[in-house]
């Protein structure tokens, strides 16, 4: 019979430690298991229903309820060790030197449920220590789920003074105090983290503004100007550089943030470089002649030019007299050759076939609403 009974002890023993060990998996595996039961019963009995949708995506949801339910206890339990752990060292190693045992110690401090949501890891902590098992390993057991730093921070304490003289007591009490000096360099490092990845967001958001303003006000400007006027390619290359400026500042942001070597720098200073440049190559308009002349046209019939001459215009593709009137809204736009524009509209072409990418010279004339555009290779 008195072995019966301790069998059965020690199975409840090991049956507590199963779920003190896996209460989370029990918790997602019990959620997930309940959510696909609601979703089979909605596929069998809500079917041909106005439910159907609403219990079957309610099963769904409970199906993930278990892994937002381990998120959320973490969090809070994370918070509590942060405000209650300190109190709790302080309080065993108070109670430790009046008693000089660690599992009483233990089950004292578990009667007086002052440390919040922690309450619970510290009767686990209290029971494994009555079954036998080892403080550090209690309290390793607790945080290999929580995963909380201060904890850990707490057993590398206690396996370093593991072998040393000062009694339990002193331990605890030492460690406390280091808590509270671990808790406010963690603070400091978590500021500045923030303000490191805040570097890179103002970035971010001042590239994009950047980028903004070339769009809306980069069509005031000629791509090319024979007059002593700023040109689109001037003002892009002037946004360009202020980019780059900035990505330098970032860079020594980041590079003082974390008090890193001079490499570092570089290398924070070469990223943004390279990122600057692909974002600008991507978003900012090309020269293109096709580009250029919508621009130009643009430009004329906004600032009442009759004509402008632009050279040395690198065409990708064939340009189309069409394309450039739906985007002008022109009413007629002709192309000729210099070598013909005596011949009039007569000889006009309403496109130029570019086979490869080719220089050209253009001569964009306006007459009321119609546009006549000379060109040759440059």
């Amino acid at each position: 019979m008195m072995d019966k009974n301790k069998f059965l002890e020690k199975m409840n023993i090991k049956l507590k430690l199963l779920i003190y060990n896996y209460e989370y998996q029990i918790l997602i595996l019990a959620s997930i298991m309940s959510g696909l039961l609601i979703v089979h019963l909605s596929n069998k009995y809500f079917l041909h229903t106005n439910l159907y949708y609403a219990v079957f995506f309610f099963g769904f949801f409970v199906s993930f309820l278990g892994f937002v339910l381990e998120y959320v206890l973490k969090h809070f339990k994370k918070k509590a060790i942060e405000t209650s752990f300190t109190f709790f060292l302080q309080d065993l190693s108070r109670e430790y030197k009046s008693t000089n045992n660690l599992s009483i110690s233990l089950n004292n401090i578990t009667t007086s449920n002052v440390y919040g949501s922690i309450d619970t890891e510290i009767k686990r902590i209290a029971n494994r220590v009555s079954w036998g098992d080892d403080f550090e390993n209690a309290l390793s057991g607790v945080n290999e789920t929580i995963k909380s730093p201060i904890i850990s921070h707490t057993l590398i304490l206690l396996k370093t003074f593991k072998e040393s003289s000062i009694p339990l007591d002193r331990v605890l009490l030492n460690i406390s105090k280091d808590i509270s000096i671990f808790k406010e360099e963690r603070q400091k490092k978590k500021y500045f983290l923030n303000l490191y990845y805040l570097s890179i967001v103002l970035f971010v958001i001042f590239l994009v503004v950047i980028l903004f303003v070339n769009i809306i006000l980069g069509n005031n400007f000629l791509w090319y100007a024979d007059q002593d006027l700023i040109t689109r390619i001037f003002f892009d290359n002037f946004l360009l550089y202020m980019a780059i400026i900035l990505s330098i500042f970032i860079s020594f942001i980041m590079f003082a943030i974390k008090e890193e070597s001079s490499f570092n720098f570089i290398k924070y200073i070469f990223v943004f470089f390279i990122l600057t440049i692909l974002i600008f190559q991507i978003a900012v308009p090309k020269p293109d002649a096709e580009s250029v002349l919508i621009d130009t046209i643009t430009y004329m019939n906004r600032n009442q030019l009759d004509l402008v001459n632009i050279s040395d215009v690198i065409a990708l593709k064939s340009i189309s007299s069409k394309y450039i009137l739906d985007k002008t809204y022109s009413n007629n736009l002709y192309f000729l050759p210099f070598d013909k524009s005596e011949c009039g509209i007569s000889c006009a072409e309403y496109a130029i076939f570019v086979p490869d990418a080719v220089f050209f010279d253009f001569e964009i004339r306006k007459s009321d609403i119609d546009f006549v555009v000379l060109y040759r290779e440059s």
